[in-house]
């Protein structure tokens, strides 16, 4: 599942949390802005 987290109050939601409500919108602060959380896996990639 992936994670957001909001800009103005930087409480981390679900997006099960997000489809509940009418809207993109944080449902702690009403706020729209919204990041994708990154993962914390670290992906190593070989150069040719």
């Amino acid at each position: 599942m992936a994670q957001y987290i909001c800009e103005r109050c930087r409480k981390t939601i679900d997006s099960k949390e997000l489809l509940a409500l009418p809207g993109i919108r944080c449902p702690s602060c009403g706020h729209r802005i919204l990041y994708k959380a990154r993962s914390q896996v670290v992906r190593e990639i070989r150069a040719r």
